[in-house]
């Protein structure tokens, strides 16, 4: 199968990240910085973009964004 597009940036996380998005994950941090931490940790994976959206009922272009920024900034980059 052919990929159309830009390849996702792969997400690998620590032992340390993983615990930490996992707990944000359970709506501690707040709903927002939740669904992101879901969104990375779906990332994390293997999961596509596509793949990701559509099981939390987002867009692809959040689910990018949010890839890209913890990419970026690991956890300090999904809490504005």
């Amino acid at each position: 199968m052919s990929r159309r597009g830009p390849q996702a940036v792969e997400i690998v996380l620590s032992e340390q990240e993983r615990v930490e998005l996992s707990r944000w994950a359970g709506d501690r941090a707040g709903p927002r910085v939740a669904e992101r931490a879901r969104i990375v940790l779906a990332c994390a994976d293997g999961e596509s973009n596509t793949a990701v959206a559509a099981g939390l009922g987002l867009t692809t272009m959040t689910v990018g964004k949010w890839r890209s920024r913890f990419a970026a900034d690991r956890l300090a980059g999904l809490v504005e």
